[in-house]
């Protein structure tokens, strides 16, 4: 328990009067003014640090309930994790000959494998689509009429996150329907947050309790599912703005499709949703779908690491794309909602956020490739250890921090102590020939020396792994 400052200067009183008989340490002597109150605030501050450590020693052996329990100090909970949600693509190979009707509850899948179960999705609600306006359903880009029917994951989790054209199993059978498929990837399922996140925010609370510090804030943000922040204030090199800037890693993941009427006077088509993530199609109404070689992108090139609610995200029609005055020009494209609902949120809490002037933005990936020799025993199972060395390096950096320094020899530890409660004890050495970073740009960051150094921008991801 922390001391304090009356019971600090108490002590100190009895301390000097004990060696200095006679001295006046009253509340209005010289002594107390230039001693007393100097010494004792400098004690209790230095009080005020071992109690925060002792706390943050104890907080990082507590589990389970106890862990649980500690949250609710600080009305914290442990995030439970989402279900994914998904637009399926019902569809007729024939002109159907009566209303479509897709029940509630209907149940798709993707196709399993001998290694991987299928992930399962219900239909949320009862649709029906009428004969009367069958011809609106017609898609002649896929020569089929197309029903689009908003599901959910029966599983809470990443899992439920599945890419485009992979939920094309029907588990039973709907009249006038052929089949079923997911035009657009499987968006916001998250995993129960584990012990460690939910230390981490508990740790962050008992440091930083409000939006205006640099850990009331990625408290702040972590609480709201993002799966790592970097907030960085004005002084710091990796500021682009006077105030604070953040870098956020998401997996909240939506499409969007926006419409334009095309001009050959007009150059730029701007989009709406923005941090855009990747343009995945551009259709005119009478060219059809448009080939790569006829628009250009712009995702905020000006500044290549930057994705924001403030990117001027747009598309460039060429002249190759052969569209006339008038058309009707569609665009669909990925961005992060939660970005947008985030900035939102915060540009509101203006009494919350006090000075910080937050720029949220989409970090960058690296993907880490490595080459190594291992020198095993006699007795050493090869293909095993090699596998479990492996396991052992995608997990290390699965859990690897946004921003932080990675080492070549902290992997060699993870290699030689190997995975989880099973540590590699055959191994006499290991050799790392050969390392690099390489971002979604393409750029590849030799690393200097031992340290990889790695910018705020950006964060490690496996790439590849090879083990002799």
């Amino acid at each position: 328990m922390s001391k304090s400052l009356n019971t600090i200067i108490a002590e100190l009183r009895t301390f000097l009067e004990a060696y200095n008989r006679g001295i006046d340490t009253s509340d209005n002597s010289l002594v107390k003014d230039i001693i007393l109150l100097p010494l004792s605030i400098g004690g209790k501050e230095i009080m005020d640090q071992v109690e925060i450590a002792r706390d943050l020693g104890i907080l990082s052996r507590l589990t389970g309930g106890d862990l649980d329990n500690e949250g609710t100090n600080y009305k914290l909970e442990k995030l439970p994790g989402s279900y994914a949600t998904v637009t399926l693509t019902f569809y007729a190979n024939t002109k159907p000959t009566s209303d479509i009707i897709i029940p509630a509850n209907i149940q798709v899948s993707t196709i399993g494998t001998s290694f991987v179960s299928p992930v399962r999705y219900n239909t949320i609600s009862e649709t029906r689509f009428s004969i009367a306006n069958i011809d609106s359903y017609y898609s002649y880009d896929r020569d089929r009429y197309e029903f689009s029917v908003e599901a959910i994951c029966t599983e809470v989790g990443e899992i439920g996150n599945t890419a485009i054209n992979t939920i094309i199993q029907l588990l039973g059978s709907i009249g006038g329907i052929d089949g079923v498929t997911n035009l657009i990837a499987a968006t916001g399922g998250q995993d129960e947050e584990s012990e460690d996140d939910f230390r981490t925010r508990i740790q962050l609370a008992k440091t930083g309790r409000d939006l205006n510090t640099v850990n009331g804030l990625k408290l702040y943000l972590r609480s709201l599912g993002f799966i790592d922040t970097y907030p960085v204030r004005v002084e710091d090199g990796d500021s682009e703005r006077t105030g604070i800037d953040v870098f956020v890693v998401t997996s909240s993941i939506a499409s969007y499709t926006e419409t334009f009427t095309f001009s050959t006077a007009q150059e730029k088509y701007y989009l709406t949703k923005r941090p855009v993530v990747g343009v995945t199609s551009v259709v005119g109404s009478s060219a059809g779908t448009l080939g790569s070689s006829d628009f250009d992108t712009n995702i905020d090139n000006s500044s290549p690491m930057r994705r924001s609610v403030y990117a001027q995200d747009y598309i460039r029609i060429r002249k190759t794309a052969s569209l006339v005055n008038g058309e009707e020009l569609t665009v669909t494209y990925n961005y992060s909602p939660l970005i947008i609902n985030t900035q939102s949120t915060l540009d509101e809490n203006t009494n919350d956020v006090l000075t910080a002037d937050p720029l949220l933005k989409r970090a960058f990936p690296l993907y880490l490739y490595m080459n190594a020799g291992l020198t095993l025993k006699a007795n050493a199972d090869g293909p095993a250890t090699r596998n479990k060395c492996k396991n052992a390096l995608i997990q290390y950096l699965s859990n690897y921090r946004l921003g932080d320094d990675l080492q070549k020899s902290d992997m060699i530890v993870v290699l030689q102590q190997g995975y989880g409660d099973y540590p590699i004890t055959m191994v006499d050495s290991v050799v790392i020939n050969s390392y690099y970073l390489q971002d979604e740009l393409g750029n590849v960051y030799q690393p200097v020396n031992e340290i990889i150094s790695v910018s705020s921008k950006q964060y490690i991801v496996y790439g590849s792994i090879t083990l002799v």
